[in-house]
């Protein structure tokens, strides 16, 4: 490997060979059993990775090293990640290579004021903390601001901002590590440039979740722009009927309440951006447990649909993949509800074949409606006779399955 030394590495199936040039399918596997999102990843982008873990001689196997997928603006972008030990493993082999040693200064933290202090001792996080690192005779300092890299996590319960992570417990520590990493990328530019340790990329991971909330008050933003607009457009058109020589008198609030209203609607708007923010978060918990409860509904109908017509679970799978080329459990909920009408149609209209009730009138007597049915067209009986022949298709084929089993 050109990351350093291995031959004192046990070889398994899993290692990269020295003549490797990529990733082999048995290994790609294995990354994408450990590491899901890898599923999601182009060849491309995979190799950029195999590149990485070759060049550093860190294993992804062993978690050494491994690329996240992170979403920016609507994007998906992969960073690829190590540890501060992978960091000073690579530093140090790179040094190595090139017969030199490397050396660290005594770590400084600085409180608000400017203060120096060697040893960190207080309850509240520092406000910034420097790294020098040495490698040869050539000095290479760094600076992190705690502001900077703290990551700040919306607490629901709370309902505030709060320290992500490890940074509550160990701040000074979390810190010191960013401090460090950009000072060993500084001094081994060309083995560390674009990898980054953990502790870099929690901000990153809440500023996504901060632009997803600001798109959420972006999306609201046109349905309050919507409310104003009427009153817009009417005082518009009042200004625009004004004629020379009429007296027009200046809009005041007619009563108490609508001065109230007034004075409220000037203030919406800075008040609107504190508010949204703070309840778009609930509103997409709201918004989710609406879905899957939408979800749940629409599966509980094709159930109770499907015992109906006497269809088995694989029948009702095999409906899905046919109509919407899904299975029954990744169907949405709208792809559900639509099977379920149709399994209720074909239903309703067996029961009126075997009780002499018409195709037409079926469903308005089993919902007790009192209106009368629409005569059915020819296309309706063609399709209310397609919709029979596949339910019974189906129904077959689930009785054949559970046979065969």
């Amino acid at each position: 490997m050109l990351g350093g030394d291995v031959t004192d590495t046990p070889v398994t199936w899993l290692a990269i060979r020295e003549d490797q040039k990529a990733f082999e399918d048995q290994q790609l596997r294995a990354l994408r059993a450990a590491f899901p999102d890898l599923v999601e990843a182009s060849p491309a982008q995979l190799g950029i990775f195999f590149h990485y873990c070759k060049a550093s001689g860190l294993d992804p196997f062993g978690r050494q090293i491994y690329m996240i997928k992170r979403k920016s603006r609507g994007e998906i972008r992969w960073t690829i990640q190590t540890g501060i030990d992978g960091y000073r493993l690579i530093a140090r082999r790179a040094a190595d290579r090139a017969g030199q040693s490397i050396a660290y200064e005594d770590f400084v933290w600085y409180d608000a004021e400017g203060g120096e202090y060697a040893v960190w001792l207080r309850d509240e996080p520092p406000a910034a903390c420097r790294v020098v690192v040495w490698r040869g005779d050539s000095r290479f300092p760094a600076v992190a601001h705690w502001r900077e890299y703290a990551p700040k996590v919306w607490d629901y319960e709370a309902q505030e901002y709060k320290l992500g992570g490890l940074w509550p417990q160990m701040p000074a520590s979390q810190l010191s590590k960013v401090a460090e990493a950009l000072a060993l990328r500084r001094a081994c530019p060309a083995d560390l440039s674009g990898l980054h340790v953990d502790e870099e990329m929690h901000a990153a991971d809440v500023a996504e979740f901060r632009e997803s909330v600001k798109a959420a008050v972006a999306r609201l933003q046109p349905a309050k722009e919507q409310a104003q607009r009427p009153k817009a457009s009417s005082t518009g058109q009042s200004a625009a009927g004004v004629v020379d020589g009429e007296l027009v008198e200046s809009a005041e609030p007619s009563s108490d309440a609508e001065a109230e209203t007034a004075g409220e609607a000037q203030r919406a708007p800075e008040a609107a951006e504190s508010s949204v923010a703070a309840g778009s978060a609930e509103d997409r918990r709201a918004s989710l447990e609406y879905e899957r409860d939408q979800l749940e509904e629409a599966r509980i109908r094709v159930q109770k649909a499907a015992q109906q017509l006497g269809l088995g679970f694989d029948a009702v799978n095999d409906r899905c993949f046919d109509d919407f080329e899904v299975s029954f459990q990744d169907a949405s909920a709208e792809q559900l509800g639509e099977l379920a009408d149709a399994l209720a149609s074909t239903a309703d209209i067996t029961d009126g074949d075997s009780d002499g009730t018409s195709a037409s009138e079926a469903p308005a007597r089993r919902k007790g409606s009192a209106r009368k049915a629409a005569p059915a067209t020819k296309t309706a009986k063609k399709t209310v006779a397609a919709k029979k022949a596949t339910a019974r298709a189906t129904k077959t084929r689930g009785t054949s399955a559970r046979a065969a089993k």
